[in-house]
């Protein structure tokens, strides 16, 4: 699975000027793209708009990882991470559809992966054409 990261213009505004917003997609044609759209992608901007959003749930995901925590639940803006040893369980809270689905479960290794790269772009200046590739197993 590859995931693209890039900052995209949403055009300019007398008061404040260029305006960008951080994107995150997946091409349509991979293999599982739908369940890395919708669980992955859409839910990024909702539980990490900042670097510092970014660095509070790898700290969770260390806490795991190390043993000091059994399980974390957090998130923001009707999305729910759900982590413990076995993995992180992305919950968007606004579907009954979406919550507690087998194809919305991630590996703890995914999420550290995803959240490192996505604070990565969040740090680059917002005018900045850098695109980052995210490769996942």
């Amino acid at each position: 699975m590859e995931l693209k990261f890039y900052h995209s213009s949403g055009g300019t505004y007398p008061n404040v000027g260029e305006v960008f917003h951080d994107v995150a997609e997946v091409s349509p044609e991979q293999e599982d793209a739908q369940r890395y759209d919708l669980y992955v992608c859409s839910v990024l901007g909702a539980i990490a708009q900042t670097p510092k959003n970014c660095d509070r749930l790898l700290g969770f995901l260390t806490s795991i990882e190390e043993g000091t925590e059994e399980s974390i639940s957090a998130g923001g803006n009707d999305v729910l991470l759900n982590s413990n040893a076995s993995g992180v369980q992305v919950d968007i809270l606004v579907n009954d559809d979406w919550i507690g689905q087998p194809e919305s479960k991630f590996t703890l290794q995914e999420w550290r992966k995803i959240l490192e790269q996505w604070k990565y772009l969040l740090e680059l200046p917002k005018g900045s054409d850098e695109i980052v590739m995210v490769k996942l197993p």
